[in-house]
């Protein structure tokens, strides 16, 4: 019902409006109005999808890598796809996600901050289902309950392949060691970044007979600023698994190789006769202090800095920094 002021009211109103008693509502501006509009420079409504064809090339040998390692896992043929690389909002992607889900929390050396796998809970439990004899196609009710201790730890022998092949992917670009953090069900627990930070999402669709799942990365763009111009190029030289064995072979052999050190205690300039006149005991005064650094050589090249002393009855050399510019430093 209506609710309509009597005449006493209405004089009573414009009484006070006059008065000064009563303050008008300002009328909103309109932004069209004055030529500009607002802009929140804490947040860019627009996120602007960026080639990375380094990355996509990162993604190729990934998805290979998974469909031989969990196929071998699970003794059975199983056929994964990759969906094409988005750049969305953490805060956006996280929304998207059911509960329970895997999430699996991990770090890339060096990069800085944390990256996300997570794995659908229909593919969890058809791989769970799958680990201990049956087919994977049993429909399990997902809502309302958590992985139980034996779920988690079946699950974490497909997370651990996965990290493995995600570190084997990485290396044909900047080799990576990516270390397991933790484990989490709720995705608001699993705050790897703002929700505002965009992150880079790469899902892949596993289909196992009527078992259909995903598995999901989320990286924060932040995190690979390091290497934006190498996820940038058009060409990356991919590495094979005999390629890397051979680096490994030359750089364990390169570090058996002895090499000769030495450490230069000063230099004088002295005359022709002065040193057929030396005799022992004879002191020749050098243009080092005891306290000065000294440079020390490897293989006759000037690598670090340093002071001479005695450690545990030998002499010694204590370095304190390495040499950077052979001409400056």
């Amino acid at each position: 019902m209506e609710q309509i002021l009597s005449q006493d009211e209405v004089d009573a109103l414009l009484k006070g409006i006059s008065g000064g008693e009563i303050e008008e509502p300002e009328e909103p501006l309109e932004e069209e109005a004055l030529g500009y509009t607002a802009y929140d420079f804490t947040r860019q409504e627009r996120i602007v999808q960026i080639k990375m064809p380094a990355m996509e090339v990162i993604n190729d040998a990934f998805l290979r890598a998974i469909r031989i390692s969990i196929a071998n896992a699970l003794r059975r043929i199983l056929d994964i796809t990759a969906v094409p690389l988005e750049l969305e909002r953490f805060g956006a992607f996280v929304r998207t996600l059911p509960v329970p889900s895997s999430l699996q929390i991990f770090k890339m050396d060096p990069f800085r901050g944390h990256a996300l796998i997570v794995l659908e809970p229909r593919l969890v439990f058809a791989l769970v289902e799958t680990f201990l004899g049956g087919s994977g196609a049993r429909n399990v009710r997902i809502e309302g309950r958590d992985f139980t201790a034996i779920e988690q730890r079946l699950i974490r022998r497909v997370i651990n392949l996965l990290l493995n092949d995600l570190e084997k992917a990485w290396y044909s670009l900047h080799p990576v060691k990516v270390q397991y953090v933790r484990s989490e069900i709720n995705p608001q627990f699993a705050k790897i970044c703002q929700p505002e930070d965009v992150v880079i999402i790469n899902r892949y669709e596993v289909d196992m007979d009527r078992a259909v799942g995903s598995i999901t990365t989320c990286i924060p763009i932040t995190n690979l600023e390091s290497v934006k111009k190498k996820l940038m190029t058009t060409f990356q030289r991919e590495k094979s698994e005999e390629d890397i064995q051979l680096q490994k072979i030359l750089e364990e052999n390169i570090k058996n190789v002895p090499g000769e050190f030495r450490v230069e205690l000063g230099s004088a300039d002295v005359l022709a006769g002065d040193i057929m006149d030396l005799d022992v005991g004879d002191i020749i005064k050098l243009d080092k202090r005891k306290d000065d650094e000294l440079p020390g050589f490897v293989c006759g090249v000037r690598k670090y800095m340093g002071t001479p002393g005695i450690h545990r009855g030998n002499k010694a050399f204590f370095i304190k920094r390495k040499v950077l510019d052979q001409e400056r430093d």
